[in-house]
């Protein structure tokens, strides 16, 4: 089925016109595009946005990490994100924004993909990440700390979240043998393990975006709002997973260094006062607090594995990375 077929029939429209595409999918899977729609005969008109998956006929991974498992392991997260847009997304705190969802297709025989959303910049959230805007940092750790709170589970049962990712993130050790098997033997590799471990038992679980950069972040040109985008590694975790990952993606590594205690004391801020106004106590609200600032470092360590792995020259292997990662082994060592 075209897109424009699949959007007339969701959206009850008589008129539907491909404008532009957004961007391509990771390695050539697809597009997301951006159409117009409208009925005939009338002047208004509207925009969705079409994310259309497909399987490419030829894997071009940028880096090389091209294999069956990897193919799988991205046509899952489309799944996924299906998955996350008809049965979790509606559950988000209000001020954890995400874009309403028009509705999904999938194609057995194909393969094919199309998940039909609200244009976020139609809605407000034009505006894109900039480093010059310090609020801009703050609203989507802002976010981060609504949606984990909003999602907060205690011992979770064994099949939750069912239909999303058992462990969120794309760089979890169990989906990335390969990386972890190319990586130079050292204290980091042989304790890649112990690192997962640690984040998997955890006593405080929640939702994580898994792909939390700040380049999946939407924000208002008027007041001080974001919404958050790209839900295919959403999956249990815990919240400092998806708060190392934005920090590292948000700052230089000097702009970082200076400011990491401000910004970790603003999130657990945040993730205390969210959690108090859905009902929870100070008590357990503190619990929560304390268990991840403990494995804040170790999030941030399990993350740096990764890239030590996939590209140990990519621009993210900084010494502060390297720092709290030693910060990390050091805390196992004296487990």
């Amino acid at each position: 089925m075209t897109p424009e077929i699949f959007i007339k029939r969701q959206c009850q429209v008589s008129f539907v016109e491909h404008k532009e595409v957004i961007q391509s999918l990771w390695s050539g899977y697809g597009e997301i595009a951006r159409y117009t729609i409208g009925d005939q005969g009338f002047q208004s008109s509207s925009y969705i946005i079409a994310k259309h998956c497909t399987f490419p006929v030829s894997i071009n991974h940028p880096r090389g990490w091209q294999s069956d498992y990897a193919h799988n392991r991205k046509i899952r997260s489309y799944e996924v994100e299906q998955c996350w847009y008809q049965d979790w997304a509606f559950r988000c705190l209000e001020s954890a924004q995400v874009a309403h969802c028009h509705g999904v297709y999938f194609d057995k025989q194909s393969g094919q993909r199309l998940t039909l959303l609200e244009d976020l910049g139609a809605s407000g959230y034009a505006a894109r990440y900039d480093t010059d805007n310090d609020q801009h940092l703050l609203s989507c750790i802002n976010w981060l700390a609504a949606f984990h709170a909003g999602f907060i589970h205690q011992t979770p049962a064994s099949d939750w979240p069912k239909g999303l990712w058992r462990k969120g993130t794309y760089w979890h050790l169990d989906t990335r043998q390969e990386e972890w098997m190319a990586m130079e033997e050292g204290e980091l590799k042989s304790s890649a393990a112990a690192l997962s471990h640690c984040l998997d038992e955890a006593r405080f679980k929640t939702l994580v975006h898994g792909d939390a950069k700040v380049a999946n972040f939407c924000f208002s040109t008027q007041e001080e709002k974001v919404a958050a985008v790209d839900f295919q590694y959403v999956g249990g975790g815990t919240g400092v997973q998806d708060l190392a990952y934005l920090l590292g993606s948000a700052l230089p590594e000097k702009a970082l260094a200076e400011n990491l205690p401000y910004l970790l004391d603003h999130y657990f801020s945040e993730l205390g006062r969210e959690l108090m106004a859905q009902g929870e106590s100070q008590a357990f609200a503190q619990e929560v607090i304390e268990e991840w600032q403990t494995l804040f470092v170790i999030a941030w360590a399990d993350f740096h594995r990764f890239i030590m792995g996939w590209s140990p020259t990519h621009a993210k292997n900084t010494p502060l990375s390297q720092k709290l990662t030693e910060q990390a082994l050091q805390q196992l060592r004296n487990a």
